[in-house]
C-alpha cells in the first residue's frame, strides 16, 4: 500500500515537472525531487487536517 501511494506521488511529480522542464534537462530530477518532497507534504497536511475538519463536535 506504502509503495503505491509513494509511486503515485513520484508519478504525479514527474508529470507536473514535465510541464514546466523539458525531461533532458540536466536538473530535471531535482526539480522533480523538490515537487515530490512538495506533494508529500501536502499529503501529509491532508492526512493530519482533513480528520480535525470533518470532525463533528455533538456535545
Amino acid at each position: 500500500m506504502l509503495r503505491i501511494l509513494a509511486q503515485a506521488i513520484l508519478s504525479a511529480a514527474g508529470v507536473i515537472v514535465a510541464f514546466f522542464v523539458s525531461e533532458g534537462d540536466v536538473s530535471y530530477p531535482v526539480y522533480q525531487m523538490v515537487v515530490s518532497l512538495v506533494l508529500i507534504v501536502i499529503a501529509a497536511l491532508l492526512v493530519w487536517y482533513v480528520p480535525k475538519l470533518t470532525r463533528r463536535n455533538d456535545a
